[in-house]
């Protein structure tokens, strides 16, 4: 039994406020991690206090250490999504003190011992390990969003879909969804970590970018007709480009990247090329279910969404995968950062040990 793997096993114990605890900082953008203490005094009521047991790194934390574009007021603790034990409750309602649950926040904080995190992005584990229950947040979402309710990929069933950056934390996911849902995956990586854990995820045609032309296989692979549908969560022109040349007349091309955020990472939007092939551009982004009242009001998607997270793990149909735990270390922590920017650990998930 892992860390963090006690559901059950003793009593629950409610924690007093204030508590002061370590947490991995940024002092300011730009700034190494650093180890400091920080003390929660209290919570509102709609809030609940959690004992970390694994926060997972996605790809806006080590951006967000270079650059606080969320505006989070410093020093700031980064980790949007965790796993661990309720100690206290802020009211009457959510999560009982003891439960075992995973969750995200929606200003970080989870790369510390204890963070705070709001009733309604909170659910219980179930049989989840507490490691692959914190993969379950951000990176999971922003795949089950794109796919399921804005790609429909139940109405797919049967038909090929090329996933660009299959291997990857959304990737990974996206391309399990696709196959629990009875599509054919293309899959295309260049490392070789990302192509064998796409041969591990039963991918049916994986491409290595690094030797072979994208483009040139998928056309073989159809035909010259294309795929009927693409999903692409890289954030890179190339990749982009790519897509957009493969998807079939008639298809959707479902892309991760708001038009915003196409201008502030200087990308361009590939929806005209995309639609003079007689095909659809999709946007996916969980972030407008909390921004956007047109969305807000569809939330309760995203939340079911979580809950069968947990019961396709049940049923074996879909598993995170954890390729490196990270020490709760500042140097270590930093040194993931690093490599995320780098683009060296970028497969599958990265979780941090939070005790």
């Amino acid at each position: 039994m892992s860390k963090g793997d006690t559901a059950g096993t003793h009593a629950a114990t409610e924690v007093n406020l204030p508590v002061t605890f370590r947490a991995l900082v940024i002092e300011q953008p730009g700034k190494p991690v650093s180890l400091q203490r920080k003390t929660i005094a209290s919570l509102g009521e709609d809030e609940v206090l959690i004992r970390v047991s694994y926060a997972s790194i996605n790809r806006m934390d080590p951006l967000l250490a270079q650059r606080n574009v969320f505006n989070l007021p410093a020093p700031y603790v980064l980790g949007f999504d965790f796993s661990g034990e309720v100690v206290r409750r802020g009211g009457s309602a959510g999560p009982r003190v003891g439960e075992q649950v995973f969750g995200t926040t929606i200003a970080g904080g989870g790369f510390a011992e204890y963070v705070v995190a709001r009733n309604e992005y909170v659910l219980p584990r179930g049989t989840v390990p507490a490691l692959e229950a914190s993969a379950l947040g951000i990176a999971y979402m922003t795949a089950y969003e794109s796919m399921v309710v804005t790609g429909n990929i139940a109405g797919h069933s049967g038909t090929w879909i090329y996933i660009s950056g299959a291997a990857g934390g959304v990737g990974h996911f996206a391309t399990q969804m696709a196959r629990l849902h009875g599509l054919k995956v293309i899959g295309s990586a260049g490392k070789a970590a990302s192509l064998a854990l796409l041969r591990q995820l039963q991918v049916d045609h994986v491409i290595d970018y690094s030797r072979q032309d994208v483009v040139g296989e998928i056309m073989k692979l159809t035909g010259g007709k294309g795929v009927p549908l693409v999903y692409d969560s890289t954030y890179m022109q190339s990749s982009y480009v790519q897509s957009a040349a493969v998807v079939a007349s008639g298809g959707e091309y479902i892309r991760l990247g708001t038009p915003a955020q196409m201008t502030a990472f200087g990308l361009e939007d590939m929806t005209s090329v995309v639609e003079s092939r007689g095909a659809k551009m999709l946007i996916g982004d969980p972030g407008r279910y909390r921004t956007d009242p047109l969305y807000q009001r569809q939330a309760q998607k995203l939340h079911d969404g979580q809950k069968q997270a947990v019961s396709w793990y049940e049923e074996g149909k879909l598993k995170p995968v954890i390729t490196q735990t990270v020490p709760f270390d500042a140097a270590e922590l930093q040194h993931a950062f690093e490599g995320f920017i780098a683009g060296t650990v970028n497969v599958g998930k990265v979780v941090v040990q939070c005790r």
